[in-house]
C-alpha cells in the first residue's frame, strides 16, 4: 500500500482541540498518523514518498453542504448564464445571440438574472422575452430559481392562460387587468419547466463532471446536492455504478415536483464512501431575494408575506412515511413563518422518532424561540454566508430593520452550541469558494460594503470548522471526514498561506494549490 509522508507544514486538523501539526502520514485513502515529524517519521517506511510542504498551509476537504452541483455544470455549458446582467436589454442581447444559432421551436433556457442589478429594477416580463424571439419557447430563471419569466409561445407550449389555476405554494403573475405577466412564483414554475425536454444521461453526466471539477479546484471535496429529482438520481448512480468519481456526493431525493401534488416515491438508501442517499428534500417557502420567503410580517413597503409552499398536515403525512423508512429530513425554511412550520413538524417527529439529525436548509430569519427549539431538539442548520455578499443588498431593499438585525444569526447558532453547516447553493450564488463564504461569515459585508447584523460575525477558525467539520456533521459523517485525524479519509488541501494569520479582508485571496481525495492529488494548480 502506497504511503505518503507531509511535513514541514502548517496543518490546521479541525479536530475538537483545534489542534496544529507540522506532518501528515497518509497511507492508501487513510490518514494513519498527524502530529510532530519526529514522532510520525517512526512510523513511515523505505518506499514512503516524502513531500515537503515548505511551510504551507493543510485543511480538511472543504465541504458544501448544499450545493446544486449539476446544474452549477448546466451553466457552462447547456444554458444561457445571465448573472452579472445589469439590464434588460443586456439580458435580452445574450438570449437572443443564442437563439438565434438554434432552429425554430427550440427552447430556449436562461439562468441568473436578479432584477436588484437591473437598471430597471423590474423582472423581465414577457413581452421583454417576445422581442428576443417568437419562434422560441423562451424560459429564464432568476438567480433564486424560486421565480422564472416565460414568453408567449412558452405559455403556449404549456398550455397555460389566464384562466390556468395556480399549484398549491405557487403564484401565476398577472396585471391589475388579470392578463398574464409571464411571471411564475414558487410551485407554478412547474407548469412551464415540465414541458421543457429533460436532458439526456450523457448531458447530465457531463453537466456533474463539470460542476465536479469546479468544485476540486477550489477545495471542495465532498457536496451535498439537495434538491435530486428520480431521473438525476440515475444519473448520479450510475456514474458511480461506472467508476466514475471525483467528488464525494450527498444526494437529497426531493419528494414533492413544482406544479404537481402527487410525491416522487421513496427511493432506495445507499450509503458508503463515495455516495449517500439517506435524506430527502422538500421546500416549505421562496427565497429572500426574490421576496417569496414566506414571513409573519410584511416585506419592506409592501403588504405580501411571500409564499408558504406547504401545508402542515400533508407535509407531515410525507416527512412521516419518510422517517418511518429510515430517511432523515431536510427541509428549505428561509423566513420566519416557514421555520415555525417546519420546526412544529420536525418537533413532532422527534417525539416519535427520537434525533434523526432532520436538517433546516438555509435558515434566514429565524426568531429567539426557533433557535432555542433547534438547539434543544438538536436540528441541524445548513446556512449560506455567502448570500450576505451576493444577494445582501436585495435583502437590505427587502427587509425592515427587525428583519435584517436578525438575518443569518450565525453567532446566534453558535452560541447556543448548534453544529452549523456552510455551503453556498450554488447556482444561486456565483462565487462557490469556501473562502469567499468564510469571509462573509466574518465581516458581514455585502458586495457594497453595507454590513448586515455585525453582531452575527464569527471567527476565521470558526468559519473553517462549519465548512468542514460542520458540514460532515450535517450528513452524518463526521466518523469519515470533516477533519484530518487518524482513522479518517485522506481527503484534504494544500493552500498558499495560513487563514487565520492574515487580515479578513485577504480571506477571499487564498489560493489552493492543490486538492487530495483518498490521498491522491486530483487537482494542482498550473499543472
Amino acid at each position: 500500500m502506497k504511503s505518503t509522508l507531509f511535513y514541514n507544514g502548517i496543518i490546521l486538523t479541525q479536530d475538537d482541540q483545534r489542534s496544529v501539526a507540522s506532518a501528515m502520514l497518509v497511507a492508501g485513502n487513510t490518514i494513519v498518523a498527524v502530529g510532530k515529524l519526529d514522532s510520525i517519521a517512526k512510523q513511515k517506511k523505505s518506499d514512503t514518498e516524502l513531500i515537503d510542504l515548505k511551510g504551507k498551509c493543510v485543511l480538511p476537504g472543504f465541504n458544501d453542504a448544499h450545493i446544486h452541483v449539476w446544474k452549477v455544470g448546466q451553466l457552462e455549458s447547456f444554458i444561457v448564464d445571465l448573472r452579472g446582467a445589469r439590464s434588460i436589454p443586456e439580458l435580452r442581447y445574450k438570449v437572443k445571440s443564442v437563439a438565434d444559432k438554434l432552429p425554430a421551436g427550440r427552447w430556449i433556457v436562461g439562468r441568473g438574472f436578479n432584477e436588484q442589478v437591473l437598471e430597471e429594477k423590474r423582472m423581465p416580463v414577457k413581452e421583454d422575452l417576445d422581442s428576443i424571439s417568437k419562434d422560441h419557447p423562451i424560459y429564464l430563471i432568476r438567480t433564486c430559481a424560486h421565480i422564472a419569466a416565460v414568453n408567449n409561445l412558452a405559455l403556449q407550449e404549456a398550455g397555460v392562460n389566464e384562466s390556468t389555476p395556480a399549484p398549491s405554494g405557487g403564484v401565476i403573475g398577472k396585471t391589475p387587468s388579470g392578463s398574464l405577466t409571464g411571471i411564475f412564483y414558487e410551485t407554478a414554475i412547474g407548469l412551464i419547466s415540465k414541458h421543457i425536454p429533460p436532458p439526456s444521461y450523457e448531458e447530465y453526466k457531463k453537466m456533474i463532471a463539470l460542476g465536479a471539477e469546479k468544485l476540486l479546484r477550489v477545495g471542495v471535496t465532498s457536496a451535498t446536492d439537495p434538491a435530486v429529482h428520480p431521473e438525476l438520481l440515475e444519473a448520479y448512480q450510475k456514474m458511480y455504478q461506472n467508476g466514475e468519481r471525483s467528488v464525494r456526493f450527498n444526494l437529497m431525493p426531493i419528494l414533492l415536483p413544482d406544479g404537481g401534488d402527487k410525491p416522487f416515491p421513496i427511493p432506495e438508501k445507499f450509503e458508503n464512501e463515495y455516495l449517500t442517499i439517506n435524506t430527502v428534500k422538500f421546500f416549505s417557502d421562496g427565497g429572500l431575494s426574490g421576496k417569496t420567503a414566506a414571513l409573519k410580517r410584511s416585506y419592506k413597503n409592501s403588504s405580501d408575506k411571500g409564499v408558504l409552499r406547504l401545508k402542515r398536515e400533508y407535509f407531515y403525512t410525507l416527512v412521516k412515511d419518510a422517517q418511518e423508512k429510515g430517511f432523515r429530513i431536510g427541509t428549505h425554511a428561509i423566513g420566519d413563518e416557514a421555520i415555525e412550520l417546519v420546526l412544529s413538524v420536525y418537533k413532532e417527529l422527534y417525539h416519535q422518532f427520537g434525533d434523526t439529525r432532520n436538517r433546516i436548509e438555509h435558515l434566514g430569519l429565524p426568531t429567539e424561540k426557533n433557535i432555542i427549539d433547534i438547539a434543544v431538539y438538536a436540528f441541524v442548520p445548513v446556512t449560506q454566508p455567502i448570500f450576505l455578499d451576493e444577494l445582501g443588498e436585495n435583502f437590505i431593499s427587502a427587509l425592515g430593520d427587525d428583519y435584517i438585525n436578525t438575518c443569518y444569526p450565525v453567532r446566534s447558532l453558535l452560541n447556543k452550541h448548534i453544529p452549523v453547516a456552510f455551503s453556498t447553493d450554488a447556482p444561486v450564488v456565483k462565487n462557490i469558494s469556501p473562502w469567499k463564504g468564510i469571509k462573509a461569515a466574518v465581516t458581514r459585508s455585502t458586495s457594497s460594503g453595507n454590513i448586515i447584523a455585525p453582531q452575527e460575525s464569527i471567527t476565521v477558525e470558526e468559519a473553517i470548522y462549519a465548512y468542514t467539520m460542520g458540514s460532515a456533521y450535517a450528513e452524518g459523517s463526521e466518523h469519515l471526514k470533516g477533519s484530518l485525524e487518524p482513522g479518517k479519509l485522506a481527503d484534504f488541501i494544500i493552500v498558499d498561506k495560513n487563514p487565520t494569520d492574515i487580515s479578513t479582508e485577504k480571506l477571499d485571496t487564498m489560493l489552493v494549490e492543490a486538492t487530495y481525495v483518498d490521498g491522491v492529488c486530483v487537482y494542482q494548480i498550473n499543472a
